[in-house]
């Protein structure tokens, strides 16, 4: 049989190699505090302190700590367990679990204390994780719920409460998600969603719920199977939506109708032109040559103030086709096709120019076209443009003895900005909202014109998606701008 000593050495070394096989780092202390043992856990985590006394090697302290747990285990005799954070070299912020019992000899004396220490990291970081996951779930606008494999509530937020029309949680716990629903869409879960999101695994759709007080309401649901064949569920109320929906639908419904209205307008629009254009023509063209065949025939027997008189008539009627022909130009400008190209503003421009220059050879004009300017728009309309603001500076440029008309292109604020300026006699920024008005002259001068020109000029820059605007002063001349 072994001896006595023997058996005692068998204990001791067999106790050692149970503490070194743990892997959580433990230490024993005397009743002083000194480090008397050390596991390999617990060197691998605190470092070799053996000798030392832990307030020391721990805390770098001469006395032991306030509120000491394994001096409480000594005064009581009981363990102690508690959580704590710190710093360790190489391994940044760690937290840590620390159970202080006491050592006591075969007469049952403490003698000592032991320290387990277990590395809980992992543990508290996903706990704060969970908490941080559990806050945002709260605090969700959508209702997130969990159901067990049975169909049971076993966690839901305040908002899927709330979207049921249930005050709290708890009032749903425990119970089955079938009272959520009426008896027809119970029918159709069974049918159609509960097959599917066996099937794939997740499902989501929108459905019809049944509140807490009956009423009922559309929602969005998403539903989602756990590995332990629960499901986890979020609902959405979507009546504000589907009300937005329902008067959208009859505002398009009533757009529809007005649009169908506006092609009618139109329609009637197009017969008022052939009106104007054909009815009205006659009876000035007869207005006209009746005027004409008087002064051919009687002409020798009409009194000067009468032939002036004849003479005016005539020219009326012609102001009165001319101003026809600008009508009917001017309302097909938004019906007329634009056919986009990169065209070139500057030969267009010097084109006008010349074309003006010949209507009184006897002015003493300067043009200032920039060369190379250049536009992706439609040919025509923007010859119409040019001649419309190259003709009103012609035009109120008449009475300024050296007359300069420049055209040309600049940047401003990120856009290709236009410009046609004169020095004549300008206008009062305060009439300029009155500019682009059809029928309003420009200067309430006796200047020829209907004062369409630069209603059109705005509408064809409008079609080309631009702005027009103009700055001016009285007797310093006017700049007008536009983009495309």
């Amino acid at each position: 049989m072994p001896k006595h000593n023997d058996h005692k050495q068998f204990i001791q070394t067999g106790s050692e190699a149970i503490l070194e096989a743990i892997g959580d780092a433990i230490s024993i202390q005397d009743k002083n505090l000194k480090i008397i043992y050390q596991n390999k856990a617990h060197v691998s985590m605190m470092g070799n302190h053996l000798g030392e006394y832990c307030y020391t090697a721990y805390q770098s302290k001469h006395e032991p700590c306030h509120g000491c747990h394994l001096l409480e285990s000594f005064k009581d005799g009981k363990a102690h367990r508690r959580q704590t954070s710190g710093e360790i070299t190489g391994c940044g912020k760690i937290h840590v679990e620390i159970v202080s019992t006491p050592l006591r000899d075969a007469q049952g004396e403490i003698i000592g204390g032991i320290e387990s220490v277990r590395d809980v990291t992992e543990r508290v970081m996903m706990e704060e994780k969970l908490t941080k996951q559990l806050a945002a779930i709260e605090t969700s606008m959508d209702g997130i719920a969990i159901l067990n494999s049975e169909g049971e509530y076993v966690y839901l937020n305040q908002a899927h409460a709330a979207v049921y029309g249930y005050n709290a949680p708890e009032e749903l716990i425990g119970r089955m998600w079938h009272c959520l629903y009426d008896s027809e869409e119970l029918e159709r879960f069974q049918k159609e969603i509960m097959p599917l999101l066996m099937e794939k695994g997740s499902w989501r759709g929108e459905a019809t719920g049944m509140r807490n007080d009956g009423t009922f309401f559309p929602q969005e649901l998403s539903l989602t199977v756990t590995e332990d064949n629960g499901i986890v569920c979020v609902v959405r109320d979507v009546s504000d939506r589907k009300e937005s929906e329902s008067r959208l639908k009859i505002l398009n419904l009533d757009l529809e109708k007005r649009a169908r209205d506006l092609m009618i307008v139109n329609q009637e629009l197009e017969s008022f032109s052939y009106t104007v254009s054909h009815d009205l023509r006659k009876p000035l063209t007869v207005i006209k040559g009746y005027c004409n065949m008087i002064q051919e025939l009687c002409g020798h027997d009409i009194k000067n103030q009468c032939r002036e008189f004849l003479q005016a008539i005539c020219d009326g009627a012609d102001s009165m086709n001319r101003l026809i022909d600008t009508l009917l130009t001017f309302s097909r400008l938004s019906r007329t096709e634009i056919s986009r190209k990169t065209i070139d503003l500057s030969t267009i421009a010097n084109t006008v120019a010349a074309e003006l220059a010949l209507t009184d050879t006897g002015r003493r004009v300067t043009f200032r076209i920039a060369e190379s300017i250049t536009a992706n728009a439609d040919t025509n309309l923007l010859r119409v443009v040019l001649e419309n603001l190259l003709g009103n500076a012609w035009k109120y440029t008449s009475n300024t003895k050296e007359a300069v008309i420049e055209f040309g292109a600049m940047e401003a604020e990120g856009r290709q900005t236009y410009f046609v300026r004169d020095n004549g006699v300008g206008f009062d920024m305060t009439q300029a909202d009155k500019l682009f008005t059809p029928f309003q002259r420009l200067h309430g001068t006796d200047a020829e014109g209907h004062g369409i020109g630069l209603a059109t000029v705005e509408r064809i820059v409008k079609r080309h998606g631009g702005n027009v605007w103009a700055e001016g002063e009285p007797g310093k001349g006017a700049t007008f701008y536009f983009t495309l």
